[in-house]
Parts: C-alpha cells; structure tokens; sequence
C-alpha cells in the first residue's frame, strides 16, 4: 500500500508545502488535484502543480497530457484553477466516508450466476456472454471507482453488463 493510504485526515492543510507537484503527494494533496479538476470541467484535464497563493487559497496550475515515446508531457497552454483550503477539506472528508458494505458474492456464487444468466430463457439463445475478472485496487476508493465505472456505464460497444460484485481472493 502506498503512504498515501495510511496517511490520517487532516485537520488542516498547514503541513502542505506551499509549493508542489501534483504526482506522489498525499491525500490532501491527492484531493486538491481532485476539486481542480471536478472546478476546470474539461475532459482529459489533469492537475500537475500547485502553490499557495494566500492564506486560504491555492492556484493549482494544469493541462492534458498526452504520451509520446512513453513520457506524458503536458503539452500546450497550461490552465490554473483556483481553489480554497475549505473546497480541499470537504473533498478529504468526502472521500473518508465509511462506504456502505456491499454484498459479498462467494466464487461459487458468481459461477452460478453466470451459469443462469445463459440459461435464463430462450429470449437470450445464441447470446454469448464475456466474464472478465479484474485485479481490484488496494485501496478502497479505488475498489469503489472501478464498480461504479460498471454500474455507470452498464453498456460497452453494445455488450450490457449482466452482473457486477466485487470480492478479495486470498491465495491459499
């Protein structure tokens, strides 16, 4: 897990740098880049760097990176958001919310439940049907990002999620 994950919530933003890079900071940075961009809007924007501008406000400088070679570079004019300490504490406490616990479905559940979603009826004869299993995020947001992305986005390239859960293996 990275240090980011065991960090505490603040109860402020005095420990920040009052100038920094976006990429590896920690959760109240993490969370800064994340108003920057819900504030910029823009698909594809991201957030790179950041400076305290006053005593309750940051500018946070960013763009849309593209890879070439395999280096991102931010390339083109670079746009600035402002953003205030309060926006940064309201996301932090947002996403430390206990999540709602989700069903657990065992494996053997899920087989089952694929098994029936092809035998359901003849309504979906000749459908064929793709299971896709994912390594889940360490981190819990994460594991949350990545459900809702399914339940969001319930149809891709004309193939319409059946079924999503999300579960630890534990090798034995």
């Amino acid at each position: 897990m990275s240090d980011a994950q065991h960090e505490t919530l603040p109860d402020d933003l005095s420990g920040m740098l009052p100038v920094g890079m976006i990429s590896g900071g920690g959760l109240a940075i993490q969370a800064l880049a994340a108003v920057a961009q819900r504030k910029r809007g823009v698909a594809g924007w991201e957030a790179f760097h950041y400076e305290k501008v006053n005593a309750g406000e940051f500018e946070v400088t960013g763009g849309i990176a593209v890879t070439i070679a395999g280096v991102r570079k931010f390339q083109g004019a670079h746009d600035t958001v402002m953003v205030t300490e309060d926006e940064v504490m309201a996301e932090l406490r947002s996403q430390h919310q206990p999540a709602a616990p989700l069903p657990v479905m065992s494996l053997l559940e899920q087989d089952m439940l694929a098994s029936d979603i092809g035998q359901t009826s003849n309504s979906h004869a000749g459908q064929r049907y793709l299971k896709v299993v994912f390594a889940l995020p360490e981190d819990e947001a994460g594991r949350q990002r990545l459900l809702q992305a399914f339940r969001l986005q319930a149809s891709f390239f004309g193939a319409t999620v059946q079924a999503c859960s999300l579960h630890d293996h534990h090798p034995l």
